[in-house]
């Protein structure tokens, strides 16, 4: 059995399964154990508070006199600040905030729900730390910090008031929740959500008495909210995209159209799941993460993207007849995604028009770039020793599975929107500077050093 365990310790991890495990190290070592963790009972050494053995992911009480609800790290000059701070790089002190740090006495977190939502019911997690002594006689005992994971289910009704309605959660100690359920409205938000749609925030608020001799007790550790709605909680709109007058805003409100939040944390960051597209279930998380896609290449049917075949072309005609396939593919997505415009609300069309107008421009660019390579002997000339000089730079680095180097598509259609500015030194492309964004490792400096 030893021997099994031991082998699965020392098996190969994929990175994924690295990540998750260096995310689940930096957890526990900031904030700590969460509900059905295999440490949710764990124990700290007796000589430290566990107030100072994580440094955030507790809540002190409302109540709690000065000495408990501060920072004790922090310096009690507060007034005094240097007449010159100098460079950052001349100084070997830490920076000090300019007031005193307080720690939170709650947390919070607001969504929406559908206006047919009238009751929901908030599972809160949380672990008290409690001091006694370990297991042993004479000078083998020891006092140590022991965990006691704590959960409850509170039912809520959601009705709508200017005040917060107060719901005590069963055996606390003390802990409240406070929440507020408010319909929606704002000529701002027309026609972005349902109508009826409600906000509710629910804050977990530490409203036990403070305990003068070990002030931990007292403290909620680690505290999470979660909300299950199993109709689907309403997505939050964005309201610095589409009605904001800023292009880079815009465009971002489009590209992420089909990925809204559902949830905003107060005093700690919120996550949520869903599936299928809807969002089931929002909660409180003290270390905030998000998936990213990764950004892949497409490859392009009847394009010839080898180095050494487009370092071998005979002529301008067939450097022509290798590369069009580019621009065909580009323009018949341009026309498939136009098709789609009619999805779109008003402001978010009028952004998409723009971008598939752009796109047509690159299009047109990367045409003018083969036609330049067809009628400049020199242009030609140059892009077939450019192909041969980037295979032969590729194949000096000896990457694995690197033997025949290829463009990709991304590359090529950059490398040949530039061609004209480059050639021609009255064409007016020539002001243009064209940013290539891709992620590391996409080929950037493949694409530069072919162009250059």
């Amino acid at each position: 059995m030893a021997e099994a365990q031991s082998e699965q310790v020392l098996a190969p991890l994929t990175s994924v399964e690295v990540r998750e495990q260096l995310v689940r190290a930096l957890r526990l070592d900031l904030v700590g154990p969460g509900s059905g963790d295999d440490l949710a009972e764990e124990t700290l050494p007796g000589w430290v508070r566990p107030s100072n053995w994580y440094l955030t992911g507790f809540l002190v009480p409302t109540g709690a006199p000065e000495q408990q609800a501060a920072d004790a790290d922090e310096d009690d000059d507060l007034g005094e600040t240097p007449d010159e701070a100098g460079l950052a790089e001349e100084s070997h002190d830490d920076g000090r905030a300019a007031k005193k740090g307080y720690f939170p006495s709650s947390i919070g977190l607001s969504f929406l729900m559908p206006r047919e939502a009238s009751a929901i019911s908030v599972h809160v997690t949380w672990g008290d730390y409690v001091h006694e002594r370990a297991e042993g006689e004479g000078e083998r005992a020891r006092e140590v910090w022991r965990r006691i994971p704590r959960e409850q289910d509170v039912p809520v009704e959601l009705t709508d008031s200017c005040d917060p309605c107060p719901h005590p959660v069963p055996d606390s100690g003390g802990l409240e929740l406070q929440v507020l359920a408010r319909p929606v409205t704002g000529e701002q938000l027309a026609g972005r959500l349902p109508e009826g749609t409600r906000s509710v925030s629910v804050f977990l608020v530490n409203g036990r008495a403070p305990a003068l001799d070990r002030p931990d007790t007292a403290f909620v550790f680690q505290p999470q909210l979660e909300v299950h709605w199993g109709e689907g909680f309403v997505p939050r709109p964005d309201l610095r995209g589409a009605a904001a007058g800023d292009w880079d805003e815009q465009v971002a409100d489009l590209h992420y159209a089909d990925t809204p939040e559902f949830a905003t944390g107060h005093g700690v960051s919120a996550d949520w799941d869903v599936q299928d597209g809807q969002c089931g279930s929002v909660r409180t998380t003290w270390m905030p993460a998000a998936q990213v896609e990764k950004t892949a290449t497409v490859d392009v049917p009847g394009a010839t993207l080898s180095m050494a075949a487009l370092g071998a072309l005979e002529d301008g005609d067939a450097a022509a007849e290798a590369l069009s396939p580019l621009v065909t593919a580009y323009r018949e997505w341009i026309g498939l995604e136009g098709e789609r415009l009619g999805r779109l609300s008003a402001e978010r069309r009028e952004a998409a028009e723009e971008l598939l107008r752009l796109a047509g421009v690159a299009a047109t660019r990367i045409e003018r770039g083969i036609e330049a390579l067809k009628s400049d002997a020199h242009a030609f000339d140059a892009f077939r020793v450019a192909n041969r000089a980037v295979r032969a730079a590729l194949l000096a680095r000896k990457l694995p599975g690197v033997t025949d180097p290829t463009w990709r598509a991304f590359q090529l259609a950059f490398f040949l929107l530039n061609v004209p500015g480059i050639v021609d030194p009255t064409d007016p492309q020539r002001e243009v500077a064209d940013l290539l964004f891709f992620p590391t490792g996409g080929g950037k400096t493949e694409a530069y050093l072919g162009l250059a």
